[in-house]
């Protein structure tokens, strides 16, 4: 073990430390010889023994080589891959101290992000395993040997699974059948390294009772489709089954064409809206803590406001608040998503429903122009990388009596709200909810209500 009296750091020094905190990504914190060192799966309190791993300029990296002492907070991981294929962070802590993490770290974003100074409530809690109504899988053909899983974190290594457990229960029978098919049909797996192979992922969502699953393909030339999805459907009853042809090697899942083979396409019940479902269509992986999140919105969009529903998507959040609109406008870049929420309005009769297709950087200040300074609420569901500031400009000038902004992360949703708020200083943070999408992982969604001021000034 190095002696703590020589300063600097190297890979595979050894250090009994003390763990002093949590990271952003749930990993430990401790210092050595002045240097912060990140600490995978160790928790504050812990006094282990760890090996440096990496090092850089100002920070280090290190494992855990042995536990002196343990968290009254740790548990044993009910996965057996957790640590190994990537997917989770935080199955080594007990729930409830997953959620105060979750909870505290969009507070600590929001402060050191944002200077932004509010309470933040409660993390919304979700089932802990078996939430996922979606799975992704890669299927690998290295040295010649097929395996489904998940890559090991930041690598193309595969691991190999049998199950998921924050995946719901179709995953295991799918992944047993999918490598049944596989064995018997003497089907290749896809090889990054030649490009080689037939089968590259599968794709498998359940909703409304029925399984839908895609097989993503270099060619449409794979052997006993019927015989495999009469299987499938021996197992799950109702089952949709796509071919996906993708011949790119790259990081995108899908290629361009889908091929439906056997089935019919589903639609789901979102918040009393008909809701047609096809491979490409984006879900909110738990169902739980989505109708949480569309509940929450609903309840705060005010009666007879214009909502406008920026970053809107397929039209959901769009169609669910034009239960209370007296006219909801979605604003969206993709030109299918607008499709596919026109073709929502049709099918559901929402006749105060409007879909715009563009940038919304361009298309919102121009709606706004049109609205003649009417009641309106903003609602902000952008991707990971948040707003551009020519929106949150756009926004600010709308002057709405009430936004909702949904994130998925609360590094950029702090960015945002600080440029906002210095936008237009009639606006106060009403709540911040943090929404447990995710259980397991260090993710989670936060809905950020902000009203305007009555009697400002």
């Amino acid at each position: 073990m190095k002696n703590e009296i020589e300063k600097v750091i190297k890979k595979n020094d050894q250090f009994l430390v003390k763990i002093e905190s949590l990271g952003m990504n749930g990993e430990g914190v401790c210092h050595v010889n002045g240097q912060v060192v990140f600490v995978q799966f160790a928790l504050p309190g812990e006094e282990v023994l760890i090996q440096i791993v990496n090092t850089k300029t100002k920070i280090a990296i290190g494992k855990v080589v042995k536990f002196l002492s343990k968290s009254e907070h740790r548990v044993e991981p009910a996965c057996p891959y957790f640590g190994k294929c990537g997917g989770c962070d935080l199955m080594h802590m007990d729930y409830p101290y997953q959620l105060e993490f979750k909870r505290e770290q969009v507070q600590k974003n929001l402060k050191n992000i944002g200077h932004i100074d509010v309470n933040v409530d409660v993390c919304q809690e979700s089932r802990p395993l078996f939430y996922r109504n979606k799975m992704s899988l890669p299927i690998s053909g290295e040295s010649g040997e097929t395996k489904i899983g998940f890559y090991r974190e930041n690598s193309h290594d595969l691991i190999e699974i049998d199950d998921c457990l924050i995946t719901d229960k179709f995953c295991k029978n799918v992944i047993k059948i999918i490598k049944k098919y596989i064995k018997t049909q003497n089907i290749s797996g896809f090889c990054e390294k030649t490009g080689s192979g037939l089968l590259k992922h599968i794709v498998a969502r359940r909703l409304s009772d029925t399984l839908t699953l895609t097989l993503v393909t270099t060619s449409d030339k794979l052997p006993k489709l019927e015989s495999l999805y009469n299987e499938l459907v021996a197992v799950f009853g109702k089952v949709v089954l796509y071919v996906n042809i993708n011949k790119l090697n790259n990081n995108v899942i899908f290629g361009k064409e889908f091929l439906l083979k056997f089935g019919k396409p589903v639609s789901e019940e979102i918040c009393g809206l008909k809701v047609n479902v096809n491979p490409e269509s984006f879900m909110q992986i738990n169902n739980e803590i989505r109708d949480k999140i569309y509940a929450k919105v609903l309840d705060e969009i005010e009666a007879g406001a214009v909502v406008l529903d920026v970053y809107s998507g397929a039209g959901i959040m769009t169609g669910i608040t034009s239960k209370k609109s007296s006219k909801s406008y979605g604003l969206e870049i993709v030109e299918a998503a607008t499709r596919d929420a026109d073709n929502l309005a049709r099918e559901n009769k929402i006749d105060n429903m409007i879909n715009i297709n563009g940038d919304a950087t361009k298309t919102l200040p121009l709606l706004v122009k049109k609205l003649n300074n009417q009641k309106i609420n903003i609602v902000l569901d952008p991707p990971r990388k948040g707003c551009t500031s020519e929106v949150l400009k756009a926004v600010a000038d709308a002057k709405p009596d009430k936004i909702i902004y949904v994130s998925c992360n609360s590094a950029t949703l702090s960015r945002d709200l600080a440029l906002l708020l210095n936008m237009e200083r009639k606006l106060k943070i009403k709540s911040v909810t943090p929404f447990d999408m995710f259980p397991g992982t260090r993710h989670c969604e936060v809905v950020c209500v902000i009203e305007r001021v009555k009697d400002y000034g």
